[in-house]
């Protein structure tokens, strides 16, 4: 972060604007300075010298906005050379991200818009993707209450991450994520079905106090449970609603309430081991993330 306030203190954001963002050139207000003040997030590209020395940044993804901003920081480069430093071995391991805990399993996140209409930016026929973290004391607590043969509620720490940080419109880009007053309902029940296996249900209602944004529907499920390791295989999660309003870096929704899924699969892609969930990510702590 020592970086994102140097780039902030020296007001180095190339504010183009585009199509994709939804700003008009020269009328743009991606800033970074107003990006963390109303979000705390340092998404976006930046330019820094090997000694720290920011020059630039921008956070669209326009080839011509991202030109641009090279071209400024290759100029500002040249105005201001950096200082020659030497990294260590230390520096050049350090792990950049937030990585989970030995045994934890990771789900892959998706998130779309169904039949997205033909009026509205091409960015709504697009994918969201995250990561979601499924801690080992909670695969523990999930396989000891299946094993009971009975209906149960499902633990509502995962419920409750599930609803505040998953079940979120990523498709256009960073979407805000619900606090936990903005969750009007939330319930989620398993009914063990077959060999290890789980069939969950549940509904979910998130609204923000101004009521301009909510996302409110059904939740349905599939998974199996590892009698050994009590990981789980075979997952299928689907959270189908109605969503309705714009978050602060995703404008440009659909005129009119429309249809929002949110899916979950078990996933062993190596990147699931690196990148961690947007709420980590971007808190840089898993204190909210693990107690939601």
């Amino acid at each position: 972060m020592e970086l994102v306030d140097k780039m902030m203190a020296q007001k180095l954001s190339s504010r183009h604007g585009s199509k994709l963002s939804g700003q008009s050139i020269g009328n743009s207000e991606l800033d970074l300075n107003r990006q963390m003040a109303q979000s705390n997030d340092p998404q976006g590209m930046y330019i820094f010298g090997a000694d720290g020395t920011p020059y630039a940044f921008c956070n669209d993804h326009d080839p011509e906005d991202l030109e641009k901003l090279m071209d400024i920081g290759l100029e500002r480069f040249r105005q201001t050379p950096p200082e020659q430093v030497a990294l260590n071995e230390v520096d050049l391991s350090a792990s950049f991200s937030i990585t989970p805990q030995p045994g934890t399993q990771v789900l892959q996140c998706f998130s779309r818009i169904p039949s997205a209409p033909d009026s509205v930016t091409y960015l709504n026929k697009g994918v969201g993707r995250d990561f979601c973290w499924i801690y080992k004391d909670e695969l523990h607590e999930v396989a000891e209450l299946a094993s009971t043969g009975q209906e149960f509620p499902f633990p509502e720490r995962i419920t409750r991450r599930l609803a505040r940080f998953h079940f979120l419109d990523g498709v256009r880009g960073t979407p805000n994520v619900w606090k936990a007053r903005e969750v009007q309902s939330l319930s989620l029940k398993a009914t063990p079905h077959g060999p290890h296996q789980l069939l969950l249900s549940g509904s979910f209602s998130m609204t923000t106090t101004n009521q301009r944004r909510y996302y409110r529907g059904l939740i349905h499920g599939t998974l199996t449970i590892d009698p050994i390791t009590h990981t789980w295989s075979q997952v299928q999660i689907l959270a189908d609603g109605t969503a309705s309003g714009a978050g602060t870096y995703t404008p440009n929704q659909p005129p009119h309430p429309y249809r929002l899924l949110v899916g979950l699969l078990e996933t062993n892609l190596p990147e699931a081991q690196v990148v961690p969930p947007y709420e980590v990510g971007i808190s840089n702590r898993t204190t909210r993330y693990k107690n939601p």
